[in-house]
């Protein structure tokens, strides 16, 4: 596995946040005193609906003393984190409140540290630095440390699957009559325990019906890769060692998983070879949705980074600090002939009550980057036309499939991927996943083209395979970028006919809003008199195109364009007259 230390350092050099990694959370004399109360940190109520005052105090410190020596000379950073601003601003703050969210207020009083439920919502006091509690639930999700290559992550990695394809109707595709469910890609990876070979499925028969699919970013050209040259020994068997990192991790995620094949564009297209690539492009759509699982590099910046690794504690100012949670369970039931009043049934409640501590974790909220693979334009498609995804991001491993998302490792909701945001209708006869009904076109081409390419003449090609599928499901006729159904509504994108026409970002109106619609309701009075684009290839309707026309008839007008922030502070201004005439 790589190694945490080596690659946690370059990512937080490339980050430049500041953000320090440690394998261990904080623990210190200091902090050893602080016990929190398992029912006070639920919802502010105790055993049996009692509840709590709403100044539960949690001790801290004898004195303001012991705070300031804590954090100055015994360094302990809880004291550090939680009274830096506070004391350094001159305020003078009065208490320490930890609301049923359990996020932790910096404040401070001479009677010393405190904890409590209510929030400090004094209006000349402002919030301190922020901590949240988390509890030992023992959820994979709530686990601040994970190192999914463990026997544990794969484990939880196959019950993801199993659940899914067992009783997610969601996550299934419609079955065809074109013989598409049995589809296998031309060529795929062997894994096995000891060698690594390419394969053709059709000589492998239906158990190259399982496999799994690579989306990485190749951060440049990959030393190992499938040539007309090198097929022959691919054939023969790949050395393992001589393979870069992340498809080394890849393979080993394949062998934890029990699925013997895997799908990698380096090394299943020959590279170099058009007409192969062409014949693999057609295939795009089925590679993905088909596949067992999508194995996401999510953190990777290039091939040689590796992704199976321990991902520790990450920080910016104050690592995780172990804590002491005080929890209570009731033991055997209590009718109410058994106790007689209120002080009595009181008592028999203690009584009844075992006392227990275990560990918890106050950590700093963490200032999430966007995954290095979400700015890359070729893996949009992969992701998108992917049922399940497994994605292996910088400190935790998420489950992503239409109908759930769960990870092994902490997941807050503002992290997650978001394939899954769209649920299913139990009421829906038809539950299958229909790309087209689950986000429009216009959506598509603002989130792709926002995405980079090492090459500019890959916009249409990276994208083809949704193209593909839209086009199935839909009818409509594409046209390098656009589909003419759309017309004319979809010209509002940008200066020329089809969005790919700009190396920037697009804005699209959304065909079917009907908002926009009323809005733009003067462009329906355009004529479409022809729109035609010219194929590289025969068949490469949703690939790169050589050239394409459109000619339209309508009224024109003046026109004056406001570009704001023209780099003196003002805006720059074009207008052109236009002649009330047909224009082509």
């Amino acid at each position: 596995m790589v190694g945490m230390d080596r690659f946690g350092e370059e990512r937080a050099l490339a980050l430049n946040h500041g953000w320090k990694h440690t394998y261990e959370p904080h623990s210190c004399r200091h902090c050893n005193w602080i016990v929190l109360d398992e029912a006070e940190l639920k919802a502010g109520e105790g055993l049996r609906g009692h509840q709590l005052s709403s100044l539960s105090n949690v001790y801290l410190a004898d004195s303001i003393s012991d705070a300031l020596l804590a954090r100055d000379e015994g360094w302990c950073p809880l004291f550090g984190y939680l009274l830096g601003e506070l004391l350094d601003s001159g305020l003078s703050p009065d208490i320490l409140d930890l609301d049923g969210s359990q996020i932790v207020y910096g404040s401070l009083t001479d009677r010393g540290l405190k904890l409590s439920h209510k929030l400090a919502d004094n209006g000349g006091i402002p919030l301190a630095n922020i901590l949240k509690v988390i509890l030992p639930s023992g959820k994979p999700s709530e686990s601040l440390d994970c190192d999914p290559g463990s026997p544990e992550a794969f484990q939880l990695s196959r019950d993801w699957i199993s659940t899914c394809l067992s009783s997610h109707p969601h996550c299934r595709l419609p079955s065809t009559s074109s013989g598409s469910d049995a589809f296998t890609p031309t060529r795929l990876l062997q894994v096995s325990e000891h060698s690594v070979r390419l394969v053709e499925s059709s000589r492998v028969g239906d158990q190259a019906q399982t496999w799994c699919t690579l989306s990485y970013v190749w951060g440049g050209d990959q030393p190992v890769k499938t040539t007309k040259e090198t097929l022959a020994a691919h054939y023969d068997g790949i050395p393992f060692d001589a393979l870069p990192k992340t498809i080394q991790d890849a393979m080993r995620v394949c062998r934890g998983l029990a699925i013997p094949y895997l799908w990698i564009d380096a090394l299943c297209i020959i590279q170099g070879d058009e007409q192969d690539l062409r014949s693999e492009l057609g295939k795009m759509p089925e590679i993905y949705q088909h596949a067992t699982v999508t194995i996401s590099a999510a953190w990777s910046t290039k091939a040689d980074d590796g992704f199976l690794y321990r991902r520790g504690y990450w920080y910016q100012f104050c690592p995780p600090i172990k804590l002491q949670v005080l929890g209570r369970t009731r033991q055997g039931s209590m009718s109410d002939a058994e106790v007689v009043g209120e002080v009595e049934e009181e008592e028999e409640m203690k009584k009844r009550v075992e006392t227990t501590t275990m560990e918890g974790y106050a950590y700093e909220t963490r200032v999430w980057e966007s995954d290095p693979i979400n700015s890359r334009a070729w893996t949009y498609q992969e992701y998108a036309l992917s049922q399940r995804v497994l994605l292996y991001r910088s400190t935790l491993l998420e489950w992503n499939c239409r109908t759930v998302s769960d990870s092994y490792g902490l997941l807050e909701p503002s992290t997650l991927a978001g394939k899954a945001d769209h649920q299913p209708d139990l009421l829906d006869p038809d539950p299958f996943f229909v790309l087209s009904s689950f986000r429009s076109w216009s959506d598509i081409v603002m989130e792709y083209s926002s995405r980079h390419l090492s090459f500019a003449s890959d916009k249409l090609r990276a994208l083809s395979a949704i193209a593909q599928v839209y086009h199935r499901e839909t009818g409509k006729e594409y046209l390098a970028g656009v589909w003419r159904e759309d017309l004319p509504l979809a010209l509002c994108c940008s200066p020329s006919w089809s969005w790919t026409s700009i190396d920037d970002a697009a804005f699209m109106y959304p065909a079917a809003d009907e908002k926009k619609i009323q809005v733009l309701r003067p462009a329906l009075s355009v004529k479409i008199l022809k729109a035609a684009v010219t194929l590289t290839y025969a068949g490469g309707e949703f690939d790169s195109v050589a050239s394409g026309c459109l000619d339209i008839e309508g009224a024109m007008r003046e026109v004056t364009a406001s570009l704001a922030g023209n780099g003196s502070g003002g805006a720059a201004h074009h207008r052109q007259a236009l002649s009330p005439n047909r224009g082509r």
